[in-house]
C-alpha cells in the first residue's frame, strides 16, 4: 500500500509539473502576444495623431506661405521707399552744390546771407534725408532677413509635412492590407467549414483577430480529449488554410465549463483544458505546411467563459476550443522602427 501510495504521489507530481510548465510557457507567450497587440491597437490613436499633426503642418505652411508674401510685398514696398529716398537725396545733393556754387560766384552782401541761410536750411533737409535713406535701408535688411527665415521655417514645414504624410499612407496601407488578410482568412476558414454543423463552431473577427471557435460536442466526448472522427476533420480543414497563409500566428485555447472534473490521468479541468489544446495542436501540426514555432498550445479552463455557466446551454457554449488566429505586424512594426 505505501509503494502504492508513493507511485500515485509521483504521478500527480509529474502530471502536476506537465500542466505547469505550458501555463508558463503560455503566459510568457501571451503577454508577446499582449505586447504585440498593444503596439497595433496604439496605431489606430497614432494614425489620428498624425492626420491632427498634418493638419498642424497644412495649416502653419497656410500661414507661413501668407507670411512670406507679406513679407515679400512689404520688402518690394521698403525697396522702393529706399529708391525714392535715394533719389530725393541725389536731387538735394545736386541743389545744395549748386547752391555753393552760386554762393561763391556772389558778391552782394544781401544775397549772400539770404544765400546761406536757405543754404543751412537745405543742409538740414539733406541730413534728414540722409537719416531717414539709413533708416529705410536698414530696415529693408531687416525685412529681407525675415523673409529668408519665413522661407526657411516654410520648407522645413512643408517638408515635415510631406514625411509626416509618407509615414500616414505607409500606415494606412499596411493597416489596410493587415485587414484585408484578416478578412480573407476568416473567408477562406468559414468557406472551409461550410461542411460541418455550423450550430457547433463559429468563425468571426475581433480586435483585428480571427477566432474559429469549434463547441465540445464537435471535437471531444464528454470529458475526453481524444478528438473524434468528426472533429479531426474540421481541425485538418483549417490546418490546410493555415498552411497555405504562412504569415499567421496561431494560438489554440481549450475552455471548459466550472463543473468539477477529475478522472485518471486529468487532475482538472484547467488540465483537461491544455490536452485538448495540445491534442488539437498535434492535428494542426499533421500538416507540414504549418510551422510549429507558429503555435502555441494553451490552456484556460473554466476562467475565459463566453457567458454566464448558469444554465445548461451556457455551459454547453463554454465547452469550447478556439484556434485565434493573428496576423504578423512585421511590416507596421518595421515602419514605427523606421519613424
Amino acid at each position: 500500500m505505501r509503494v502504492t501510495r508513493y507511485y500515485f504521489a509521483g504521478v500527480g507530481l509529474s502530471l502536476f509539473f506537465a500542466a505547469c510548465v505550458p501555463l508558463n510557457q503560455f503566459r510568457e507567450l501571451e503577454e508577446s502576444n499582449r505586447q504585440l497587440n498593444d503596439k497595433v491597437e496604439s496605431l489606430s490613436s497614432e494614425n489620428e495623431i498624425l492626420v491632427g499633426r498634418t493638419n498642424e503642418l497644412k495649416e502653419l505652411a497656410d500661414r507661413l506661405k501668407k507670411q512670406v508674401a507679406e513679407l515679400a510685398a512689404d520688402t518690394l514696398r521698403k525697396g522702393r521707399d529706399a529708391r525714392i529716398c535715394r533719389n530725393d537725396l541725389n536731387k538735394l545733393r545736386k541743389e545744395y552744390d549748386d547752391l555753393l556754387a552760386q554762393l561763391r560766384n556772389q558778391t552782394g552782401a544781401g544775397d549772400t546771407e539770404e544765400l546761406l541761410a536757405y543754404l543751412q536750411k537745405l543742409q538740414e533737409e539733406l541730413q534728414n534725408r540722409e537719416d531717414a535713406l539709413i533708416e529705410a535701408e536698414r530696415d529693408l535688411k531687416l525685412r529681407k532677413e525675415e523673409l529668408n527665415d519665413a522661407m526657411a521655417r516654410l520648407k522645413a514645414a512643408q517638408n515635415d509635412l510631406e514625411a509626416k504624410n509618407q509615414r500616414l499612407f505607409e500606415l494606412e496601407q499596411a493597416l489596410a492590407k493587415k485587414d484585408s488578410a484578416s478578412h480573407a482568412l476568416r473567408k477562406a476558414i468559414a468557406d472551409a467549414l461550410t461542411g460541418f454543423d455550423q450550430s457547433q463552431l463559429n468563425v468571426h473577427m475581433k480586435n483585428g483577430k480571427v477566432y474559429v471557435s469549434m463547441e465540445e460536442k464537435l471535437l471531444f466526448g464528454s470529458g475526453s480529449y481524444q478528438v473524434s472522427a468528426e472533429g479531426a476533420s474540421a481541425v485538418r480543414q483549417v490546418a490546410r488554410v493555415l498552411a497555405e497563409n504562412k504569415d499567421i500566428n496561431i494560438m489554440v485555447e481549450g475552455h471548459t465549463d466550472p463543473v468539477p472534473y477529475r478522472s485518471g490521468v486529468l487532475l482538472d479541468n484547467w488540465d483537461l483544458s491544455v490536452k485538448r489544446a495540445t491534442s488539437v495542436t498535434r492535428l494542426l501540426l499533421e500538416n507540414s505546411g504549418i510551422d510549429p514555432s507558429r503555435v502555441i498550445a494553451a490552456g484556460r479552463g473554466p476562467y475565459v467563459p463566453l457567458v454566464a455557466n448558469d444554465t445548461p446551454e451556457g455551459k454547453r457554449k463554454n465547452r469550447r476550443t478556439e484556434i485565434i488566429l493573428t496576423p504578423r505586424l512585421d511590416q507596421i512594426l518595421n515602419i514605427l522602427e523606421s519613424n
